[in-house]
């Protein structure tokens, strides 16, 4: 058998739900606080109809007003989200790994940029400073827990260097045994160059 839902005590969730999105936004990622408000709103007005369909004595909740309708793109503290968009984009620009990362990343073989993901790790804080540009607080609030991604500055550059060890016993045997057509073309005497 069905639990019976406890409409009354559902209400009083779902208003301190929409409150705290209200003054500090909410988890997801993809969608502005907005769009959480408006589907808060809409189960505060179904918990309301349940509750008058149940009749009996009304909850202190089922009094209170209808929260107001929010714009979909209203976004919850957004100062605090620039601010500290600030701050992180200037922490990342002066990160060790990261300036390590902006330096070699024009000079890695093709192979290794691929593998170790260099360009979608440098194109966090490019990301970053688009959003400060444009105001885009959806992406800022990416970036309200820094650590995550200054973490991915040291792990890539751990890849890289690791990758590019791997790299230099090849070319130490090249050295050692067969010459490349390059180095076939410094060998020849003099003469025979054109």
């Amino acid at each position: 058998m069905k639990d019976k839902t406890d409409y009354g005590e559902r209400l009083k969730e779902d208003y301190k739900k929409w409150d705290t999105i209200w003054k500090t936004g909410w988890s997801d990622p993809n969608y502005p606080d907005g769009e959480g408000l408006h589907g808060v709103r809409n189960q505060i007005i179904s918990d309301k109809r349940e509750l008058e369909k149940e009749g009996g004595e009304m909850p202190e909740e089922y009094r209170r007003p209808l929260p107001m309708e929010m714009p979909r793109d209203y976004m919850a503290g957004v100062k605090e989200l620039w601010y500290q968009g600030i701050q992180t984009y200037q922490s990342y620009l002066a990160d060790e790994n990261y300036q390590y990362l902006c330096q070699v990343q024009e000079s890695l073989p093709k192979q290794v940029r691929k593998d170790s993901y260099i360009d979608n790790v440098t194109g966090y804080t490019k990301r970053l400073c688009h959003a400060l540009k444009q105001k885009d607080f959806l992406t800022l609030r990416l970036y309200k827990y820094p650590e995550r991604y200054r973490e991915s500055f040291q792990e890539c550059r751990q890849r890289i260097n690791a990758m590019m060890a791997d790299q230099i016993p090849l070319e130490q045997d090249r050295e050692d045994g067969q010459l490349d057509l390059f180095q076939m073309g410094m060998k020849q005497p003099k003469a025979r160059h054109r």
